[in-house]
């Protein structure tokens, strides 16, 4: 994809529709590219980039919330930020709409599998911005992407839970 260049491309204030929302330490970039090396195709695609608390124990810009409930509460309000940036740049009825979710701050970051799918959960199954429906329906689909396949299994098996079912 071409994603990192967005991402430098918002670093040096040529965001071309993108922005940040830096108290959540997140970042929405529109129109990147997905290209399939095989058939030279692309998808155009809109990026939010963020990050969780970093538990690994080295030193950190700022500091960690003090109990894992806190961390939970916090992770909550940031993918409610970046879900409800996600479905107010919706182009459409959202029946064509990815949500690609990665296994956010789960690797050297150190969060847990369990507590970030739960909190994903939570935020799906929510009613949000005035729907009548849970948040969830807002997309056609919802994939989780992730080098370790037990973390998409794990996340997938979470919001499989409670019939959660556009989930892949």
């Amino acid at each position: 994809s071409d994603g990192y260049r967005s991402l430098l491309d918002l670093k040096y204030g040529r965001m071309g529709g993108g922005y940040a929302i830096p108290e959540f330490g997140l970042a929405y970039v529109r129109d990147i590219r997905f290209f399939d090396a095989r058939t030279d195709k692309s998808r155009r695609a809109d990026m939010l980039v963020s990050a969780c608390y970093c538990l690994s124990g080295s030193p950190q810009l700022y500091k960690n919330p003090p109990s894992t409930e806190e961390c939970i509460i916090n992770h909550i309000a940031k993918f409610r930020a970046f879900i409800a940036a996600a479905v107010a740049n919706t182009i459409g009825d959202g029946s064509n709409t990815y949500l690609l979710l990665g296994p956010i701050g789960t690797g050297a970051f150190g969060n847990d599998v369990n507590d970030i799918g739960y909190a994903f959960r939570e935020v799906l199954s929510s009613k949000m911005m005035g729907s009548n429906d849970p948040i969830r329906q807002a997309f056609g689909n919802i994939w989780f992407v992730s080098t370790d396949k037990w973390k998409n299994n794990r996340l997938e098996k979470i919001l499989s839970e409670d019939s959660i079912s556009n989930v892949e």
